[in-house]
C-alpha cells in the first residue's frame, strides 16, 4: 500500500521579506490571529528589527460622538482610512478593567494609546470623578495602569504619550505642569522602564503658554509643543535638554504635526484666513525651516469664509505620503487632500455629533509594552 504523500505548507517557502509584504497588506485583527499559524509566524511578527519592515501604514482614525438621545450618550468610534469596510480596531476598549463608557482617548503615539480610565467613587469639589492613566495597544489587547503623579490630585492638566518603537519598547507619559495663569512651570514625566514619576521644571528661556488643545509631537526622543509666542518648546525624556525652536513666519495661527520623520507645521494667514501653509523642520540642529504647500479653503471646501477649527479642522498628515486629513462641515466629512497632485476626496461622513480629539492610528505588533531596553 503506499504510503500518503506529506501534505506541503506552501507558506513554508515563503521568504521572510515576502511574508512581511504580505503581512503588511492586512487588517489588524488578520495579523494577530496569525501568530497562532506557527512559532516562526509568531516570531517573525514579534521580532522587533523584523517589524521595521513593516511600513507605517496609517489604518484609520478613533474618534469620539455625543448623542443624548442613546445610552451611554458618550461613545467611542473607529473609520478606516478608507472610509470602507470592518474597521480594523473595534473601539469597545473591553480589555480594559474599566467599562468602556469610563474610556476616555487622550493621545495615540505610534500604536499605542494613552487612556484616561475613570472609576467608581466621590467626585472631588471641583466635580472630577476618581481617575487614573492606562496605555493600551489596540492591536494586541495589551495594557498597563500607571500610577498617580504626584500632583495629579485636583490638578486639570494636558497629558501627552511619547513612544518610538524603533529606539526602545519602553513609552513615557508627560505631563505639562501649570500655574494659575497657565504658564508652563515644568513637566512630569513617566517612564515604563522605571515604572516611576519624575518631575523636572521648565529650562526653556522663554515663557511657556501652550495652545489650547493643540496637538503635541514626539520625534527625535523630544516631546514638542506649540506656544502662544511664535515658538516650538521640546523637551527630552529624561527633563535635561530643552530647546526652543523659533516657527517660521507665523500670522495669525500655527499647529504641529509630523510626516516622514519631520516636524510639519501648519500655519493660518492673518491677512487671508482661507489660506493654509504648510512648513517643514528641514534641518532639526538649525532650525531651519522650509516652505512646502500653500492651499486656500476656496480649493479644499469650494468655501472662502470658514474658520479653522469651528468649520474645518486638521486631523492628520499621513506618515507615508504627502496626504493631509480634514473633517469638515456640520456633518464632519473626513477628506483627504493629496498636495502633488491637488486633488481633495471624499472619505466619508462621521456624523454632526462626533467630536475630538480625532486620533490617527498605526498598528503596532508588540507582544508586550515594555519587552526590552
Amino acid at each position: 500500500m503506499e504510503a500518503r504523500p506529506e501534505r506541503r505548507n506552501p507558506a513554508a517557502s515563503l521568504s521572510d521579506d515576502l511574508l512581511v509584504e504580505i503581512l503588511s497588506r492586512l487588517p489588524v485583527r488578520s495579523v494577530c490571529r496569525f501568530k497562532c499559524v506557527s512559532r516562526s509566524w509568531r516570531k517573525l511578527i514579534s521580532d522587533r528589527d523584523l517589524r521595521k519592515k513593516l511600513p507605517q501604514t496609517l489604518a484609520g482614525f478613533f474618534y469620539l460622538s455625543f448623542n443624548g438621545e442613546r445610552c451611554p450618550y458618550r461613545a467611542q468610534h473607529f473609520t478606516n482610512v478608507s472610509g470602507k469596510g470592518v474597521p480594523f480596531v473595534y473601539p469597545s476598549f473591553s480589555f480594559l478593567p474599566v467599562p468602556s463608557s469610563d474610556v476616555s482617548l487622550l493621545d495615540c503615539c505610534n500604536g499605542l494609546l494613552l487612556c484616561c480610565c475613570y472609576q467608581p467613587g466621590p467626585h472631588d469639589p471641583d466635580g472630577m470623578r476618581p481617575s487614573c492613566y492606562a496605555v493600551c495597544n489596540p492591536a494586541t489587547e495589551k495594557w498597563v495602569i500607571l500610577p498617580d503623579s504626584s500632583r495629579a490630585i485636583g490638578k486639570v492638566r494636558s497629558a501627552r504619550l511619547c513612544f518610538d518603537p524603533a529606539i526602545s519598547s519602553h513609552f513615557h507619559v508627560v505631563e505639562y505642569v501649570v500655574d494659575e495663569g497657565d504658564y508652563v512651570t515644568g513637566v512630569e514625566i513617566y517612564s515604563s522602564r522605571t515604572g516611576a514619576w519624575s518631575l523636572k521644571e521648565a529650562e526653556w528661556n522663554v515663557e511657556v503658554s501652550l495652545c489650547d488643545g493643540a496637538r503635541s509631537v514626539f520625534l527625535n526622543g523630544f516631546l514638542h509643543g506649540v506656544t502662544l509666542l511664535d515658538a516650538v518648546v521640546a523637551v527630552d525624556m529624561e527633563g535635561k535638554t530643552w530647546r526652543t525652536i523659533p516657527t517660521p513666519p507665523r500670522e495669525e495661527f500655527g499647529f504641529l504635526h509630523q510626516a516622514q520623520g519631520r516636524l510639519c507645521f501648519f500655519n493660518i494667514g492673518y491677512d487671508d484666513s482661507s489660506k493654509l501653509s504648510v512648513w517643514i523642520l528641514e534641518d532639526y540642529g538649525t532650525n531651519e525651516w522650509v516652505w512646502k504647500h500653500t492651499v486656500s479653503t476656496l480649493q479644499l471646501f469650494r468655501q472662502k469664509n470658514l474658520r479653522f477649527e469651528l468649520d474645518y479642522k486638521v486631523i492628520a498628515v499621513h506618515p507615508e505620503c504627502n496626504l493631509i486629513f480634514f473633517v469638515y462641515g456640520w456633518e464632519n466629512t473626513l477628506m483627504a487632500y493629496e498636495m502633488d497632485r491637488r486633488e481633495v476626496r471624499v472619505i466619508r461622513n462621521l456624523g454632526h455629533d462626533c467630536w475630538d480629539p480625532y486620533l490617527p492610528y498605526v498598528p503596532l505588533f508588540l507582544e508586550s509594552l515594555a519587552d526590552g531596553p
